[in-house]
């Protein structure tokens, strides 16, 4: 009996160890998750790519051919095609554009892939030689590609109306092209180009009118209203101060109640109410600013009627419900400083601009600040489209064409486009491979 177990154990345990189909199968089944993300989205690549309509859950409708747009809205489930997704971002963060280029090309070595397993070759040689191959691949392309001058501002347009081409919008490539390049032109700092952040390129959305409206801001562009309740829509050699804290009565704990018996006690309360918003318009308006923006709150109102009120008969222009993600780029172009109290709001973190105006744009108004001393380098956008779906699509493909400039300047090289590089390092690689030993 103790002989026999080992022996009736043996042939089970080999059977473990020989049964290879279940790794293969897993293997199989990713390659084909992915190939099919690859071929779902193949026909939107190129000048000649068809769009996607993509109808989400809630109802909204997206159009698009932009493959990390599509992508994403897929909902995808199986971990293979997810990292394709994640691929595709990626290359949107990095490059901006060729984000549905990498996806096919992926699908297209997996494919590969596919049949050199299919002839007996181990995944980890494979992935070498892929290592090998991608690193003579920037060689080739590093070798065929050109220096540019970003001075020759043709060629720039040229360069961003191409990677305009392929898109909904591209019959309005010649209006987003310029506006493109000058915003990241303007933007770049030419003793630290490499440091460029499209962060400082503010793209501000509007429904009505056509693309062709697009313009650039000299300036800086807010999307909040002026408040009506302080009647001021237009104030020149304005002082501008951003403040962080709350022009309202403050209010209770959540868990507090005050209990008022007497009249005379509603009207001291109202009375105190009246005295602190007082106060602290009278040292805004001390500490020389005549244009309050105030950021937005979620405890209690940041301005109520009567601070408007008073603001009004000061001549203070009231601008609220800036976001906080926006406080840094206004910051930023305004070379002004954020009031946290209102003891810190003082003439030193103002920021100061000729002029400060309402502009009626397309039946809605925005903030048009302009003439801005000692300006940031930073750039205001104006985007219209006559409904979301054009306006949603015209802001990705701006997006785009700024990425690509922006990867000019940070590698200022050029290669032929059309599938040039890609034929010239299929050629180069073949040509290497039958000079390579071994298995990859």
């Amino acid at each position: 009996m103790t002989h026999a177990n080992p022996v009736a154990a043996a042939p089970k345990r080999t059977q473990e160890f020989s049964d290879k189909s279940k790794p293969q199968a897993i293997r199989d089944s990713n390659i084909v998750a992915a190939k099919a993300v690859a071929d779902a989205i193949r026909t939107s690549l190129g000048p000649r790519g068809m769009d996607k309509m993509i109808l989400e859950h809630k109802g909204d409708v997206t159009i698009t051919n932009d493959g990390a747009t599509i992508l994403k809205q897929m909902k995808l489930l199986h971990p293979a095609a997810k990292m394709l997704v994640e691929l595709s971002k990626a290359q949107d963060i990095e490059a901006g554009d060729g984000t549905t280029t990498v996806v096919v090309l992926a699908g297209s070595l997996l494919d590969a892939s596919a049949k050199l397993l299919g002839k007996g070759l181990h995944p980890t040689v494979i992935s070498e030689a892929f290592q090998i191959a991608a690193t003579r691949a920037c060689e080739v392309l590093i070798s065929m590609s050109r220096p540019i001058d970003l001075a020759d501002k043709d060629l720039l347009l040229k360069i961003a109306a191409t990677s305009l081409n392929s898109k909904v919008v591209s019959q309005y490539s010649g209006i987003l092209s310029p506006i493109a390049v000058d915003s990241v032109l303007a933007a770049m700092d030419p003793e630290n180009p490499d440091a460029i952040s499209l962060n400082d390129i503010r793209i501000v959305k509007k429904l009505g009118g056509t693309v062709e409206d697009a313009q650039q801001i000299d300036g800086l562009l807010l999307k909040q209203r002026v408040e009506s309740g302080c009647g001021v829509r237009r104030v020149e050699k304005a002082k501008i101060a951003l403040v962080q804290f709350c022009i309202s009565p403050p209010k209770t704990d959540m868990e507090n109640n005050i209990v008022v018996t007497d009249y005379t006690q509603m009207d001291r309360i109202m009375k105190e109410e009246r005295q602190y918003i007082l106060n602290i318009v009278k040292a805004v308006k001390k500490s020389g600013a005549n244009v309050v923006l105030v950021q937005k709150s979620i405890l209690r109102d940041a301005v109520n009627d009567l601070a408007l009120h008073y603001f009004g008969k000061l001549k203070v222009m009231v601008i609220k419900d800036i976001e906080r993600d926006e406080v840094e780029f206004i910051c930023k172009t305004l070379k002004c400083i954020p009031a946290a109290s209102i003891d810190h709001l003082t003439p030193e973190v103002l920021g100061q601009a000729d002029l400060v105006e309402e502009i009626e744009s397309g039946g809605s108004k925005i903030v048009k600040i302009s003439g801005i001393q000692n300006k940031g380098r930073t750039v205001s956008v104006l985007l219209r489209g006559s409904n979301k779906l054009v306006l949603e699509e015209a802001d990705r493909s701006l997006h785009d064409a700024l990425c690509v400039i922006r990867c000019l300047v940070k590698r200022r090289a050029l290669i032929a486009g059309g599938g040039a590089p890609e034929i010239e390092i299929s050629q180069k690689l073949a040509h290497l491979a039958t000079q390579t030993t071994g298995p990859e």
